[in-house]
């Protein structure tokens, strides 16, 4: 007997990621999924970003693009921020779950202090406010600011400040830092994978949410950071088990989980 056919896995990206980041993940969960990954407008140089930055505009475009897909079935994953882009579109027949991978829903989901969250905020809204985004993005004093604070390998920083629109990056910072009205869930069998090791997210009220409005809901526990030094195939491998890949497709298809053999 045939092995089943892989479900296609529509996936939309992170905040300060693109397909080019997370390409060992896209390549490790493209061993048990068909994944077509859905990089945000402004995010990567041959997406043009979009002319009024927002969560509703941005839930339009990843619409578009799975029309353009023209899948029989598939599920709907966001990881991060990507989840509050989804879970802002209406799926439609043909989706038969959604995947919430350290799922950002609003401001409040965020594991910052005040006085951090609103400096980060006064930061950005003056520099919407003065119209500022491209020279202080492009700005060499931004890109040591940006090396300096950012935990990530070098070659990686500057990737993302090629790769990323200037305007992009500070209009979504503000959505992230401010937005405080999550939508309700879709009525749709979920898949939650939060990381014990997850300092971005606070992960404690997201699943008590998760488990008050979702009837049909499967929760993964991961060892993945929110944005992980290393990005390779191995990693996530490592962090993310098979077992639990495994679990999540027979979740889907509706039956009870078994072991992986």
């Amino acid at each position: 007997m045939s092995a089943p056919a892989k479900e296609n896995l529509v996936l939309v990206n992170a905040f300060l990621t693109n397909s080019l980041v997370l390409r060992g993940l896209i390549d490790y969960l493209g061993k048990y999924f068909r994944v077509h990954f859905i990089d945000l407008p402004g995010f990567v140089r041959d997406i043009p970003p979009l002319s009024e930055i927002s969560l509703e505009n941005y839930a339009s475009y990843v619409r578009r693009r799975i029309d353009e897909l023209d899948l029989d079935s598939y599920l709907l994953g966001g990881i991060s921020f990507g989840f509050a882009v989804v879970s802002h579109l209406e799926p439609g027949e043909r989706c038969r779950g959604v995947v919430a991978i350290a799922p950002f829903l609003d401001s409040r989901s965020l594991n910052l202090g005040l006085f951090k969250k609103s400096a980060y905020s006064l930061l950005v809204r003056l520099t919407l406010a003065l119209d500022l985004p491209s020279k202080v993005w492009n700005h060499r004093l931004f890109h040591w600011a940006f090396h300096w604070y950012s935990d990530y390998p070098a070659d990686r920083v500057e990737s993302l400040l090629t790769e990323m629109e200037g305007r992009t990056f500070f209009e979504t910072a503000r959505i992230i830092l401010t937005h405080r009205r999550p939508r309700r869930f879709q009525d749709l069998p979920h898949v939650l994978i939060l990381s014990h090791s997850d300092r971005t997210i606070k992960n404690a009220p997201l699943l008590e949410l998760f488990e008050r409005e979702i009837e049909r809901l499967k929760v993964v526990q991961a060892g993945f950071d929110h944005y992980p030094l290393e990005v390779s195939e191995d990693y996530f491998q490592s962090r993310f088990s098979q077992q639990d890949i495994h679990d999540i497709i027979v979740f889907f298809r509706g039956f009870p989980p078994v072991p992986f053999s």
